[in-house]
Formats: structure tokens, sequence, C-alpha cells
């Protein structure tokens, strides 16, 4: 799904930012022809006014003059006075003959009411309109019939621009906004390649984790149903075991209940419909209160419950105390669970198969002495209230410090230990997230886990 929704994104975006840079560079394209265009003509009617005017005020023109003003500017002129021409061969060689050029521009001016023997009548002055004139070699020329009275008579000027040179250089130009516009089209493929794959990698990896999570939930609460139907089918053909049949549809009833509880805490939480009731209140009254909870189920299970205050008072906090104490329930449950019971979701068993590094901090865990301690530890760092969950079990490999907070995540992928689902932590990491607290993991010196929820003053 993902390769397709990409080819359909960096196409649409070739093609968008493309469109824009083709509209983009055909504007600066037309307005260099027309900017062009425009200097071209009025170099042009420089030529010709200056011509027009040593026709009307000079009798005599010097070859020399006419010589370099036609090599200066590309001209081809032609001068007649009552019928007469001039006798200038021109400078200038012109690709095509320049007699067939004169006839073209006469040709032209004729369509316009001036032959070639027209004579001013109402005015002293008969021109045409800025002409274009092909030759035959692909040569182009801009150019310019008038007829001016004297006192003599008339005279008659055809003058010639080679503008050639100048096409030629519009094509060049042409070339290049043409290149321009390829390779930044390439440049906007490649960026966006490389843009919509980084922009759709975050939703990729939501939409994988949402698939494991679906399936993940699928498949833990296809497992209590399964139970309680294979029992109902027991309890059919076994009715002196009922009693005992109908505790264990209880205990998956519960299970069920549970695992449902906890997705639709999650489901409130993600759409930030957990009422946050902040206040302050003292954290190491909260901590008491869960030592005389947890101690004597520590106890039932060969370990110990220690909590560890400082001698300075510890400052009140501001929280959720609901919350904090859903927090500090959580993290206990996966210490009493995992650093305590050896047949927990994280047992020696399971653990074995995870390599040496494991079974190293066990080795550790156990000849330190603390085997069997969960301690609960308040401390105050200005501007930080510290209270650490430290248990002596067989702590977390590195890589999977950051994996153990999504949801339905277990060490034990057969998913065999039914006690826990995998959302505990999960669920305390979103409770921390909506109170704008830390939660984070590191070892336990000597082997183990270590959970520190971090209030800021």
């Amino acid at each position: 799904m993902f390769p397709k929704l990409e080819k359909k994104f960096v196409i649409l975006y070739t093609l968008s930012t493309g469109l824009i840079l083709t509209v983009i560079l055909a504007a600066a394209f037309l307005f260099f022809l027309s900017s062009q265009d425009s200097r071209r003509k009025s170099i042009f009617q420089d030529q010709l006014f200056t011509l027009m005017s040593r026709l009307q005020t000079d009798s005599v023109f010097s070859d020399s003059y006419l010589s370099q003003l036609e090599q200066k500017h590309q001209l081809a002129i032609y001068i007649e006075e009552n019928d007469s021409p001039f006798f200038f061969p021109g400078s200038y060689m012109t690709r095509t003959e320049r007699g067939k050029l004169f006839e073209s521009a006469e040709d032209l001016a004729a369509k316009e009411g001036i032959f070639p023997h027209s004579h001013p009548i109402s005015s002293n002055l008969l021109q045409s309109s800025l002409l274009e004139i092909e030759g035959d070699e692909g040569d182009i020329y801009l150019g310019n019939v008038l007829v001016i009275q004297t006192g003599s008579g008339y005279r008659k000027l055809i003058l010639l621009q080679d503008i050639t040179g100048n096409r030629m250089q519009v094509v060049k130009t042409l070339l290049f906004y043409i290149l321009i516009g390829c390779i930044g089209i390439l440049l906007f493929f490649l960026t966006g390649r490389w843009f919509v794959r980084r922009s759709l990698k975050p939703l990729e990896e939501t939409y994988k984790k949402q698939q494991d999570f679906v399936a993940a939930a699928s498949h833990e609460m296809r497992s209590p149903l399964a139970v309680i139907r294979s029992t109902v089918d027991a309890a059919a053909d076994a009715p002196e075991e009922q009693e005992r049949l109908l505790e264990v549809i209880r205990k998956e009833c519960q299970r069920g209940s549970t695992l449902i509880k906890n997705l639709l805490l999650l489901a409130a939480a993600d759409q930030n419909q957990w009422a946050v009731r902040k206040k302050y209140f003292e954290i190491d009254e909260m901590l008491l209160n869960l030592l005389e909870v947890y101690e004597p189920l520590c106890v039932s299970r060969n370990g110990t419950l220690l909590l560890e205050l400082p001698d300075e008072p510890i400052p009140e906090v501001l929280a959720d105390p609901d919350l904090c104490r859903q927090i500090f329930t959580i993290l206990l449950d996966n210490a009493v669970a995992y650093g305590l019971d050896p047949e927990g979701g994280r047992g020696r068993e399971t653990w074995q198969a995870i390599g040496a590094a494991s079974e190293s901090r066990e080795t550790s865990a156990g000849t330190s002495g603390n085997a069997g301690r969960i301690i609960l530890r308040a401390e105050y760092a200005p501007p930080y209230v510290m209270v650490y969950v430290i248990d002596h079990g067989p702590g977390i490999p590195d890589e999977e410090k950051d994996l153990i907070f999504d949801r339905f995540y277990r060490q034990d992928k057969s998913r065999n230990q039914k006690e826990h689902f995998g959302l505990g932590l999960s669920i305390a990491v979103k409770l921390a997230e909506i109170q704008e607290i830390g939660l984070s993991v590191e070892d336990t010196d000597g082997g183990g886990s270590t959970f520190c929820v971090v209030y800021e003053k």
C-alpha cells in the first residue's frame, strides 16, 4: 500500500511543482522575448531617425559614413533621389543578395500603399510600418521604407537590419530555459521522493504498530474466549467438576474484563479524554500507603519491599494523585511479578533464551545479596523530585529498553504467560505523558531494572 501511495505522491508533487516551474520559466522567457524585441526595434528606430534627418538636411552622403554605419549596426541601406539611386554598393555582406532584399521590402511596402514611384502629397513623408523580411538563406531582416519630400524633389530610403543573430540568440535562450526546466523537474522529483519517503515513514510505522496492536489484541481476546468455551464443554461432560470449572471460567472472564478495561484506558488517553486533576500532594505519604499494600504480597512470594526516604523533607509535587498511584501500582506489579516470581512473565526459563548477558545479570543479582528485594526510593535534587522502583530480577537488555513501553510488547513472544498482557508499561508511560512527568528505565547495579519517575518543581 505505502509504495503505491509514495509513487502517487511523488508524481503529484513533481507534476505540480514542475507545472509551477514551467509557468515561471515561460513567463520569464516571454518577458525576455518582449524586452529583446523592444530593444531591437528601439535601436532600429534610432538608426532610421538618424538617416531620415540626414536625408532631410544633407545633400551629399559619403560612402565611408554609410559603410561605417552598415558595418557597425549590420544594416543594408538603399537611397535614391528622384528615381535615381545613389551609387553605393554596400559594405555589409548579407546572406541573400541585397537587390532581392530591397525588392522584397518594396513589395511589402506596396501592400501598405507605398509603391516604388509614390511621392508624398498631403505631407512631406510616406513611411511604412516596421517590416520583417526573410531571405533565401534563412536570414531575417527588420526593415522600413520611407519617402521624404525635399526642396529638389523627394528621396526614398530602404533600411534593413540583419536580426538573424538575434533570432539565434533567442533559440539558444529557449534551449537554456528548457534545460533549466528539465533539471528543475528532475531535482523536484528527487527532492519530492526524499520528502515523501521521510513524511510517510512515521505513518508507515504507525500503521505497522496498529496492525501489530490489532493482532496482539485479537490474540489476547481469543485466548480467554477459547478457554471459556472449552471449559463449558468440559462442564457439560463432567458435572462433578462443575465447581472447579466455574472458577476457571470466572478467572478467564476477569482476565478478559481487565484486558478490555486497559484497552479503554489507552483509547481514552489517545483521544485526550482522560481528565487530569493536578494538585499539590505529599509523595512520601503515597509511597507509605503503597508500602502497606504491597509489603504482604512481597512477603508471600519470599521477597521484601523496602522504602527509602531522605532525611530532609520532600516538597510537595504537582500532579494527579490518582494517576500517579496507578503508575506506581503498575511498576510495583511488574517488579513483584518479574523480580520475585521466577515463573513470571520474565522468569528464569524465559530469560535463559535471551543469552549470556541476561544470565550474568541473574548471577550477579543472586550473589550480591539483593535477590528478592524491591526498593521504593525517593530523592530530592532541586528542582526535581525522583521516585525509583528498583528490582533485582533478570533485568532488561539494552536493545529492548525502548520496546517495553510499546503496547502488547512482551519478552515471551509465545504469550504463554497469562498474568500480563503487555499493556501495563504502555499505560504507565501514557499516564506520565499526559501529566508532563518523566518515566524512564535503566539497569540496577548488580542486575535488575530501575524505573524512575521524575517530577519537576
